[in-house]
Protein backbone atom coordinates (compact mmCIF):
# COMPACT_ATOMS: atom_id res chain seq x y z
CA UNK A 1 0.00 0.00 0.00
CA UNK A 2 1.23 3.59 -0.48
CA UNK A 3 1.76 6.15 1.75
CA UNK A 4 -0.76 8.89 1.67
CA UNK A 5 0.49 12.02 0.57
CA UNK A 6 -1.62 13.48 3.49
CA UNK A 7 0.34 11.62 5.92
CA UNK A 8 2.67 15.21 6.33
CA UNK A 9 0.06 16.16 8.72
CA UNK A 10 0.08 13.39 11.29
CA UNK A 11 2.70 12.80 14.30
CA UNK A 12 1.78 9.41 15.37
CA UNK A 13 5.21 9.68 17.37
CA UNK A 14 4.34 11.61 20.58
CA UNK A 15 6.33 10.12 22.95
CA UNK A 16 8.39 12.93 24.43
CA UNK A 17 12.24 12.31 23.92
CA UNK A 18 14.20 10.65 26.83
CA UNK A 19 15.27 14.38 28.12
CA UNK A 20 12.04 15.43 28.89
CA UNK A 21 10.83 11.97 30.60
CA UNK A 22 13.59 12.42 32.82
CA UNK A 23 13.18 15.77 34.22
CA UNK A 24 10.94 14.78 36.34
CA UNK A 25 11.74 10.97 37.50
CA UNK A 26 8.41 11.25 39.86
CA UNK A 27 6.28 11.14 36.99
CA UNK A 28 5.85 7.42 35.92
CA UNK A 29 3.46 7.37 32.73
CA UNK A 30 5.15 8.18 29.90
CA UNK A 31 5.29 11.95 29.05
CA UNK A 32 4.35 12.84 25.45
CA UNK A 33 5.19 16.38 23.51
CA UNK A 34 4.50 17.71 20.32
CA UNK A 35 7.35 20.55 18.93
CA UNK A 36 5.72 22.36 15.93
CA UNK A 37 8.74 23.10 14.03
CA UNK A 38 9.66 23.36 10.47
CA UNK A 39 9.17 19.35 10.42
CA UNK A 40 5.67 19.60 11.56
CA UNK A 41 3.11 22.64 11.28
CA UNK A 42 5.95 25.49 11.86
CA UNK A 43 3.91 26.95 14.14
CA UNK A 44 6.12 27.98 17.09
CA UNK A 45 4.91 26.47 19.92
CA UNK A 46 5.49 23.16 22.06
CA UNK A 47 3.80 20.89 24.52
CA UNK A 48 3.65 18.35 26.90
CA UNK A 49 1.25 16.14 28.45
CA UNK A 50 1.90 14.57 31.88
CA UNK A 51 0.26 12.13 34.29
CA UNK A 52 0.74 13.30 37.42
CA UNK A 53 0.12 10.16 40.11
CA UNK A 54 1.46 11.58 42.97
CA UNK A 55 2.26 14.36 44.78
CA UNK A 56 6.09 16.46 44.59
CA UNK A 57 6.93 20.03 43.44
CA UNK A 58 7.45 19.95 39.72
CA UNK A 59 9.21 23.72 39.33
CA UNK A 60 10.44 25.39 42.76
CA UNK A 61 12.16 28.41 41.10
CA UNK A 62 9.91 31.71 40.35
CA UNK A 63 11.13 32.62 37.28
CA UNK A 64 9.60 33.92 33.77
CA UNK A 65 9.55 33.58 30.02
CA UNK A 66 10.32 35.81 27.25
CA UNK A 67 6.95 33.40 26.00
CA UNK A 68 3.64 33.54 26.60
CA UNK A 69 2.37 29.91 28.04
CA UNK A 70 -0.67 28.21 29.02
CA UNK A 71 -0.57 25.55 31.71
CA UNK A 72 -4.12 23.12 31.65
CA UNK A 73 -4.91 20.91 34.44
CA UNK A 74 -7.43 18.38 33.87
CA UNK A 75 -8.28 15.39 35.90
CA UNK A 76 -7.40 11.59 35.27
CA UNK A 77 -11.11 10.67 35.71
CA UNK A 78 -12.29 10.54 32.24
CA UNK A 79 -16.18 10.84 32.73
CA UNK A 80 -15.47 13.51 35.19
CA UNK A 81 -12.70 15.52 33.80
CA UNK A 82 -13.44 18.62 35.92
CA UNK A 83 -12.92 17.00 38.91
CA UNK A 84 -9.48 17.60 39.47
CA UNK A 85 -8.68 14.55 41.84
CA UNK A 86 -6.18 16.23 43.96
CA UNK A 87 -4.77 20.01 44.45
CA UNK A 88 -2.19 21.96 42.77
CA UNK A 89 -0.70 24.97 44.20
CA UNK A 90 1.04 27.57 41.69
CA UNK A 91 2.46 31.03 42.43
CA UNK A 92 1.71 33.91 40.31
CA UNK A 93 3.18 38.08 40.51
CA UNK A 94 4.03 40.98 38.73
CA UNK A 95 7.31 42.33 38.37
CA UNK A 96 7.92 44.72 41.24
CA UNK A 97 4.60 43.01 43.17
CA UNK A 98 3.93 40.85 45.63
CA UNK A 99 3.86 36.60 45.08
CA UNK A 100 0.28 35.07 45.09
CA UNK A 101 -0.26 31.68 45.65
CA UNK A 102 -3.31 29.92 43.79
CA UNK A 103 -4.94 26.96 44.61
CA UNK A 104 -7.03 24.61 42.40
CA UNK A 105 -9.07 21.13 43.07
CA UNK A 106 -11.09 21.53 40.46
CA UNK A 107 -9.84 21.34 36.15
CA UNK A 108 -8.32 25.08 35.79
CA UNK A 109 -6.55 27.00 32.95
CA UNK A 110 -4.03 29.60 33.41
CA UNK A 111 -2.53 31.89 31.07
CA UNK A 112 1.37 32.82 31.61
CA UNK A 113 1.92 35.82 29.42
CA UNK A 114 5.34 36.96 28.38
CA UNK A 115 7.21 38.54 31.58
CA UNK A 116 4.65 37.06 34.17
CA UNK A 117 6.31 35.70 36.83
CA UNK A 118 5.14 32.01 38.21
CA UNK A 119 5.64 28.99 40.25
CA UNK A 120 6.59 27.59 42.61
CA UNK A 121 4.37 24.84 40.89
CA UNK A 122 3.60 21.96 43.47
CA UNK A 123 1.31 19.09 42.96
CA UNK A 124 0.22 18.66 46.50
CA UNK A 125 -2.65 16.15 46.08
CA UNK A 126 -3.21 13.45 43.69
CA UNK A 127 -6.57 11.54 45.53
CA UNK A 128 -6.33 8.42 43.69
CA UNK A 129 -3.18 7.09 41.38
CA UNK A 130 -4.78 5.29 38.90
CA UNK A 131 -6.72 8.56 37.82
CA UNK A 132 -3.64 10.85 38.08
CA UNK A 133 -3.93 14.70 37.30
CA UNK A 134 -3.40 15.64 33.51
CA UNK A 135 -0.83 18.57 33.40
CA UNK A 136 -0.66 20.41 29.87
CA UNK A 137 2.09 22.79 28.54
CA UNK A 138 1.79 24.71 25.91
CA UNK A 139 4.29 27.57 25.26
CA UNK A 140 4.75 30.06 22.03
CA UNK A 141 8.71 29.41 21.28
CA UNK A 142 10.67 26.98 19.81
CA UNK A 143 12.52 26.54 22.63
CA UNK A 144 12.10 26.62 26.24
CA UNK A 145 14.14 29.27 28.23
CA UNK A 146 13.53 30.39 31.75
CA UNK A 147 14.66 33.74 33.09
CA UNK A 148 15.46 33.86 36.91
CA UNK A 149 14.24 36.22 39.35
Amino acid sequence: MTESKLEKYIKRDVQAPKEIQQRHLEVKSPVLALKSDESFGNKNFALTWWAISEPFEMVSETHSHDFDQFLLFVGGDIKNMVDLGGEVELTLGEKDGELEKFVFTTATMVYIPAGLLHCPLNFKKVNNPNKPILFHDLFFASEYKRKET
